[in-house]
């Protein structure tokens, strides 16, 4: 009981919002290694990445248990649209990180942020 109130939505909707702030602070440059010429993390991006991938997890555990609210959806047209973009939305982030393409990774970004918000709505809104 004393785990499901510490890890509840909002606190970890918070523990996102805490390492993305990390993550957008400037740092001073040195890198813990590098993935292409202009990317790589610092000791303060690694924290705030941290932060969200501890409060990400959390929050992919409790909507697969509710999985089967998102699933309920699968026969609609849209699911084959999410899931195209799905793939669309990884293949942009991985190809214009290793290969330096300004900008691109903030379009996959976006899609994949209004995919899982869209997923998480569904799995945790309440039967009314």
């Amino acid at each position: 009981m004393y785990l499901k109130r510490l890890f509840s939505i909002p606190l970890l909707l918070l523990l996102l919002w805490l390492g993305f702030a990390i993550v957008a602070l400037p740092d001073n440059n040195s890198r813990l290694f590098s993935l292409s010429t202009e990317h790589g993390p610092s000791l303060q991006d690694a924290i705030g990445l941290l932060l969200m991938l501890l409060a990400y997890s959390v929050l992919l555990v409790k909507a697969w248990r509710r999985r089967a609210k998102v699933l309920a959806y699968r026969s609609s047209r849209s699911f084959p649209a999410a899931l195209f973009l799905f793939g669309l939305g990884h293949g942009l982030i991985i190809a214009s990180v290793l290969n330096d393409y300004k900008g691109w990774w903030v379009v996959g970004t976006a899609i994949l942020v209004l995919l899982q918000g869209v997923a998480f709505y569904l799995a945790f809104k309440l039967n009314r």
